[in-house]
């Protein structure tokens, strides 16, 4: 039986190799030892390396075994039972770049109390919070402030604190007292890195995989979106952008971005009767995540029209007009658009004692109109949406009196 496996180059190169052939490609070489495979790649700096697995080139890579530090020599990895494990196909990538975690300066002066001319930080981590999993480590801090008595030497202020950082490099608390610890690094069951050289902390957080498990489900003129995100700590991820673009007919995409680690989201604005492709983007600080698998959705025959416009008011320009006219200035809150998007508001307004009617159409996205009229009579003042199925009801009238 021959089993085959795709290793690829960090240039991006995929090559398929069947086994138990040897293969030297570029420097990269693989071998079959039994049920294990034994793969070998030159590291060209002293950043991290890790192997990525997929069970064929039409899924997305997940992380195999991540935080493989380079050190400038050949690097030799057994994957043990990874032939009977049948995962198929792996790569070696470069790990995202470091982020070096530090407090700030202002916080930093909190626990230090003393500032002159700068404080100087010197960082270690020590590991993940076993509950939040968030990075941990100790700052020592010190600045060195001058006594004011010629020939003195400098007095030197220090502290310490114990610091949980979050997977975006942001100090989530630092508490008195911590300590300085040797080198260390550590990786999590999700490929997070943490080290410490010299008198720095590192954190590396690995491109997240293609979200997976995407639904769109239709309310409204909006799709409910929700996803799962892959090969990352859910809590690293800092941004998820969504997309809908529509196929048939064709249109205007539509995105949203969700900030934080949320796994749900709005896209508003559908159009009836419109088959969209919806995506997922998941961002960290490593990096962006490859588009999930598109997932197609059409939308139903538009049969709601909106709601009334709420919260309407109507108020004069000018409280003391020097003409026989002055400005009346509706506003009004956005309606609930039914099940497809309001492309236009009615406002009409109606004068007492022959003031007149008077009709004015917006659009959309539009929550204001302005009526040059005579400020005598009293106003009457309504708005109506419109959507694809035709005008909702009018507003509750509000009555503007004259001046």
């Amino acid at each position: 039986m021959h089993f085959r496996s795709a290793l690829a180059l960090l240039c991006g190169a995929t090559f398929v190799v069947p086994f138990p052939t040897l293969a030297v490609l570029n420097g990269l070489t693989v071998a079959k030892s039994g049920n294990d495979l034994v793969l070998s790649f030159p590291t060209t700096s002293t950043n991290f390396y890790g192997v990525q697995t997929s069970a064929d080139l039409a899924h997305p890579w997940t992380n195999f075994q991540p935080g493989i530090r380079g050190d400038g020599t050949v690097i030799s990895l057994r994957l043990t039972n990874a032939i009977s494990a049948a995962q198929g196909f792996y790569q070696v990538v470069l790990q995202p770049s470091p982020t070096r975690l530090l407090l700030s300066q202002s916080a930093a002066f909190a626990i230090l109390g003393y500032d002159c001319g700068g404080i100087q930080e010197q960082v270690s981590v020590t590991g993940f919070d076993p509950v939040s999993g968030y990075p941990t480590g100790n700052v020592d801090l010190s600045t060195s402030c001058s006594t004011g008595r010629a020939g003195s030497p400098p007095s030197v202020h220090r502290a310490s604190a114990s610091v949980v950082w979050d997977f975006a490099g942001n100090v989530l608390s630092a508490t008195t007292p911590g300590t300085g610890t040797p080198p260390f690094t550590g990786t999590d069951v999700y490929g997070d890195i943490i080290y410490n050289t010299g008198a720095n902390a590192y954190l590396i957080v690995p491109v997240p995989g293609a979200p997976a498990g995407v639904t769109a489900i239709q309310s409204g003129d909006q799709f409910q979106v929700s996803w799962a995100p892959q090969g990352v700590n859910p809590s690293a991820v800092t941004l998820s952008t969504l997309t809908a673009t529509p196929l048939n007919p064709p249109g205007l995409t539509l995105t949203t971005t969700v900030t934080g680690a949320a796994t749900t989201g709005v896209i508003a604005s559908l159009q009836p009767q419109t088959t969209y492709q919806v995506t997922v983007v998941n961002t960290t600080i490593g990096g962006l995540s490859p588009g999930s698998t598109p997932l197609s959705v059409t939308t139903v025959p538009a049969s709601l029209p909106p709601s009334a416009p709420s919260g309407v008011t109507a108020d004069w320009a000018n409280l003391d007009p020097t003409t026989a006219t002055d400005t009346l200035v509706a506003n009004w809150q956005a309606a609930v658009p039914g099940d497809s998007p309001i492309d236009q508001y009615q406002v009409t307004i109606i004068g007492s004692d022959g003031g007149g009617t008077f009709t004015q159409t917006v659009s959309g996205t539009t929550l204001t109109a302005s009526f040059n009229v005579d400020y005598i009579p009293n106003w009457s003042v309504t708005v109506q949406a419109h959507n694809a199925v035709g005008w909702g009801s009018a507003s509750p009238a509000v009555s503007l009196g004259g001046l």
